[in-house]
């Protein structure tokens, strides 16, 4: 016969203990108290049932980490989607006031020149060129009224001139191309010139030609439209003078214009269509005395 190893003798003695404690623990549970048998039986299993609590707990306490970052994971998106929305609100209320600022400059420009009859267009397309950083603007104008050759303005200033219309479409010259030339004085100094555009393809700019040496004009003075030319009504800005010297011709000396619009942002403009009889505060009819 075989003798028994030493593993079956492992758990045929625990088997027996097991068995021997199970049936001590139903002798011993008769008594109110736990007897030496339970006294025992806890005393043994207390130490595994500390480790079984203990894991319990951080178990426990991982879960509740999992659902409390979860949580903030959560209320992080919602504040994310809320920002991006309070953005896209901004975002358009700053168009909105841009727009605002931009139709309540021509509305003053309208007070401002009611001997004037304008009409407002919008700027639907810029044309432009490799030698020139915006050639000519395009303007929604509509039916009827305007003509070529008629004066664009902005709130700024002078723009240019209608050069072609075709159907309801209107495209301009402005005043810093080299086609374009206007009779122009100087606001403080009184001298007189011409404001040719010089076509440059890095800013925009004009020339003052015929500018007589004799009379000192400095750099920062405005510089206004005298309506000789038959063309702009007298007084529209046309810029401001931002150099005086360098290249000179007998008795003239030279001068830089930059316009005090921005020609590569418009949106909206006026087409000057005519005098309208009254002086520019629209307080009286022109030749009435004040």
């Amino acid at each position: 016969m075989r003798a028994p190893t030493p593993v079956r003798r492992t758990w045929v003695a625990g088997v027996a203990l097991i068995l021997l404690s199970l049936a001590l623990l139903q002798f011993d549970r008769h008594g109110i108290s736990p007897g030496p048998v339970g006294r025992a039986v806890i005393g043994g299993v207390a130490p595994l049932q500390g480790v079984v609590t203990r894991a319990a707990l951080a178990v426990r306490g991982v879960w509740l980490d999992y659902a409390a970052l979860r949580g903030v994971r959560d209320e992080n998106k919602n504040l994310q989607e809320k920002l991006k929305h309070l953005q896209a609100q901004a975002a358009q209320a700053a168009d909105l006031e841009a727009e605002n600022d931009r139709l309540r400059r021509l509305i003053d420009l309208g007070d401002r020149r009611k001997d004037l009859r304008l009409r407002a267009a919008k700027v639907v397309s810029r044309s432009t060129s490799p030698y020139f950083r915006v050639l000519s603007l395009e303007l929604e104008v509509g039916e009827g009224s305007v003509a070529e050759g008629m004066p664009v303005i902005a709130p700024g200033g002078v723009v240019g001139q209608v050069r072609t219309l075709v159907g309801s479409r209107a495209e301009v010259l402005l005043l810093t191309d080299p086609r374009s030339a206007i009779d122009v004085v100087l606001e403080d100094s009184r001298a007189l010139g011409v404001a040719v555009g010089t076509g440059e393809k890095d800013r925009y700019a004009a020339k003052l030609e015929y500018l007589q040496r004799s009379i000192k004009a400095r750099a920062g003075e405005r510089v206004l439209t005298t309506g000789d030319d038959g063309r702009y009504p007298r007084g529209l800005v046309v810029g401001e003078v931002s150099a005086v010297g360098g290249e000179t011709s007998g008795p003239f000396q030279a001068a830089t214009v930059v316009p005090q619009v921005d020609l590569g942002a418009l949106d909206e403009v006026f087409i000057v269509l005519g005098p309208s009889g009254l002086s520019p505060e629209g307080d009286r009819f022109e030749g009435e005395q004040p």
